[in-house]
């Protein structure tokens, strides 16, 4: 059974995949950075492909359609209004074919923060960040990997890097209920400080706040990177043994090489989920799978499919309530499942046991 809603997947491209795959097309030829990134400076808004009957049950569908905005995070010359003129544009094509809801992957919803009431009236069509669904597969993940490693939160200290954004804000919420210790770093410490004092007295956990990330990482048993950041902050040989490191950061935060993987360190891409369909989009948006699509993405589909769902804008409005019926909405479909992967690696269970046995064991 379809319904009269349809999900525009509304995303840009990322430079190292851009580089990536030309070198991959044509091997041995120079790619110039600055070229591609005038490219990208010139081209308008286009749709990349349709995809008929997402369905999450097998009963009830909608369809979608990718469309790319093409901007790299990387072009600094680039003014943020000109940006913004460009996801505008791809708001209108998308509304113009029939879209009702636009997810907004990575940089795009970045840039429009502050403006997503005025254009969803512009183009008549629902915008999200995805953030609250992101930050619920966030969780749930974690909640699945600490049970499987039988790590104790209310012993535990759960770090997160990048605490004042909202997926980093949603999972403090969620996790100060349950650790012991949280320890959040943001660049800026008077916001995140701000935001922290307004919910300090309703946690016994201890909380910590600090710019001093690796601090925080060496200090923690479970570290959740969730920032804005468009390079690598850390290595995989920047984290101490018997570590969980959830990178829910687009792009990721730790560099690590999915061939040459840390036994005593379980890392992985968070905030990812895994459906029981294959998009077969052609794209290389740095997934494992082709039935894996990032959180924020995946939160349009849900609101295409849940019209009355309350869509993931602004800042500061993920709540712990939110996430919660998030979560439950999860629960409704068995189908839709979290994505422990890395790059183009995705953990077997038999993998993510032997991680387990050995946190286990001590």
């Amino acid at each position: 059974m379809s319904c009269n809603e349809k999900v525009a997947f509304v995303l840009h491209p990322d430079l190292d995949l851009v580089i990536r795959n030309a070198k991959a097309v044509k091997p041995g030829k120079e790619i110039r950075e600055e070229l591609i990134l005038k490219m990208f400076e010139w081209l308008p808004p286009f749709k990349h492909m349709d995809c008929d009957s997402l369905s999450l049950d097998g009963e009830h569908s909608v369809p979608g359609a990718f469309y790319i905005v093409p901007f790299l995070p990387e072009m600094e010359t680039v003014k943020k209004d000109d940006i913004v003129k460009k996801i505008d544009q791809g708001l209108g094509l998308a509304k113009s074919q029939g879209c009702t809801v636009a997810a907004m992957a990575g940089f795009t919803s970045i840039m429009i923060q502050g403006l997503e009431k005025d254009l969803a009236k512009k183009h008549d069509i629902r915008i999200t960040s995805g953030n609250t669904l992101t930050s619920a597969i966030v969780i749930h993940s974690v909640e699945e990997i600490a049970e499987k490693c039988a790590v104790d939160f209310q012993d535990a200290t759960v770090a997160i890097i990048g605490a004042s954004g909202d997926i980093g804000s949603g999972c403090f919420l969620y996790f100060a209920e349950r650790a012991g210790k949280m320890i959040l770093t943001a660049r800026g410490l008077a916001p995140l400080n701000e935001f922290v004092n307004k919910y300090r007295g309703f946690f016994d956990c201890e909380i910590e706040v600090t710019d001093d990330n690796r601090y925080a990482a060496d200090r923690a048993d479970i570290i959740i990177l969730a920032t804005s950041s468009y390079t690598t902050i850390f290595d995989l040989q920047d984290f101490r043994p018997r570590k969980i490191v959830c990178d829910a950061s687009v792009p990721p935060n730790v560099q690590a090489d999915p061939a040459a993987l840390r036994d005593d360190i379980f890392v992985y891409h968070g905030g990812i989920a895994v459906l029981p369909f294959h998009l077969n989009h052609g794209l290389n948006i740095g997934l494992a799978k082709g039935n894996h699509l990032h959180g924020c993405q995946t939160e349009g589909l849900l609101n295409a499919l849940h019209p009355d769902l309350p869509c993931s804008i602004g800042r500061g409005n993920i709540t712990a309530r939110r996430i919660s019926k998030f979560l439950r909405l999860m629960e409704k479909y068995p189908s839709l499942g979290v994505a422990f992967s890395i790059g183009n690696k995705e953990y077997t269970p038999e993998e993510i046991e032997a991680y387990a046995q050995r946190w286990r064991k001590g």
